[in-house]
């Protein structure tokens, strides 16, 4: 069923903080998204060869009828989207240092709203009362997150703060590499490897600017490292494609909104996190947001 692939995607990138977490034990952040990009990258251009399309890139030239500013050309939105999901991974790992599992997962889930604002402002999408109230529905759920019932002065002083920061810098850095991959999408050549490839360059310049290892070698820190390149990211955007090749773009979202509670049960039976009530709370708000965007997308048309 072509739903499953679509769980599939979802259950992989569930387990994405808690591999992060145990590939910490070896390593250090900028390797880790580095190994992620290494992995995903070959797999792509794997895909690319088989399928008999070859690693071509987009046309340079600049298509009138290509949406949003028209001196950015194909090209132009390629390093743009490669620069951003560079930043994603790296920004989505370094948080995952100082925030749990279940709030990173939690806080990145907002990542389709943030697209779809974004959707609005550069591509000059359609707004409506539907997108408004679900930017309104993150906010509440992002705020119940980050907050947690902590002391509002000990909150700011968390290192839990600054973990959920970093985490929601990393959501605005996807949005904007999902808004290079929407513009990019009708386009010959204009598949996940040429921008993948621009994110592992990213990547490598992080990673060359720390040690790559921060204690001895662990096999399962090894272990979470060949997930998180060849899984949770080769595999996973593998699937998502074929997924979406055969469901609605709403069916989609609506299945991609069970990833939190994935992970939030995962973190609890596996490494002990707590599940509090503004967690609960905080993921009702934000799972009523991407439901809110999906339901635009049916009514008004989106493709």
């Amino acid at each position: 069923m072509p739903i499953l692939y679509v769980l599939g995607t979802v259950w992989l990138w569930s387990l994405i903080p808690l591999a992060v977490k145990v590939a910490y034990q070896s390593f250090d952040f900028g390797f880790i998204a580095l190994s992620r990009f290494a992995g995903g990258t070959l797999v792509f251009g794997a895909v690319e060869l088989a399928s008999g399309r070859g690693l071509r890139l987009p046309p340079r030239q600049v298509d009138p009828k290509l949406a949003g500013p028209s001196r950015i050309g194909p090209g132009g939105w390629i390093v743009i989207a490669g620069l951003a999901i560079g930043g994603d991974l790296l920004l989505y790992t370094l948080g995952l240092r100082y925030t749990t599992a279940s709030a990173a997962t939690l806080i990145v889930s907002t990542d389709g709203v943030l697209l779809a604002m974004l959707g609005v402002l550069v591509l000059r999408e359609r707004m409506s009362p539907l997108k408004a109230l679900a930017a309104v529905s993150a906010l509440c759920g992002l705020f119940l997150v980050g907050w947690n019932g902590q002391d509002l002065g000990g909150l700011v002083r968390s290192e839990y703060f600054l973990g959920n920061v970093i985490v929601l810098s990393a959501g605005v850095c996807w949005a904007t590499y999902g808004l290079g991959q929407r513009v990019l999408a009708h386009m010959p050549g204009s598949g996940l490897f040429p921008i993948f490839l621009v994110g592992t360059v990213v990547a490598v310049v992080a990673a060359l600017m720390q040690p790559a290892t921060t204690g001895p070698i662990r096999w399962e820190a090894v272990g979470a490292l060949l997930f998180l390149g060849f899984g949770a990211t080769g595999l996973a955007y593998v699937l998502l494609a074929e997924g979406m090749r055969r469901l609605e773009a709403a069916t989609v979202g609506l299945v991609s909104s069970t990833l939190p509670l994935f992970t939030m049960i995962e973190a609890r039976l596996l490494i002990g996190e707590e599940i509090t009530v503004y967690l609960l709370a905080g993921a009702a708000f934000i799972m009523g947001a991407v439901v809110l965007i999906v339901r635009h997308q049916s009514v008004y048309g989106r493709p």
